[in-house]
């Protein structure tokens, strides 16, 4: 177990995926309710159960909310694994395209640190 995770650091994230998902599809069908209601009303009098609308939405929110903190370290484990070689097929490019230049650039340090050395003497 990592330091960064309490005991119930798996329990948590499994209660949140699954209570996520859940919030989630009840809120869409609540909202589905509410829309199918409205629409299906026009020309026929009142929506009866465009109230589902207000219901699905903090609904669908809270479900999407949970599955976001559910499913991060997972999301992050696998950006992580396509970024890291590229960035490390980068570094290396990097590093073999500036040697000519990082040897330059040290040789007239060093000559620079030498000629400020003899001036002194």
């Amino acid at each position: 177990m990592s330091r960064l995770q309490t005991p119930q650091h798996n329990k948590t994230r499994s209660v949140l995926r699954a209570c996520g998902v859940i919030f989630a599809l009840l809120g869409l069908i609540f909202l589905a309710i509410g829309m199918i209601s409205f629409f299906t009303a026009f020309g026929h009098g009142m929506p009866r159960l465009f109230w589902c609308c207000f219901v699905g939405m903090p609904l669908l929110f809270v479900g999407i909310v949970m599955c976001v903190f559910g499913f991060m370290g997972a999301a992050a484990r696998y950006v992580a694994s396509e970024h890291v070689p590229v960035a490390s097929d980068a570094v290396n490019d990097l590093a073999d395209g500036t040697k000519g230049a990082v040897k330059t650039w040290a040789k007239a340090a060093s000559e620079g640190i030498r000629e400020g050395q003899q001036d002194k003497s």
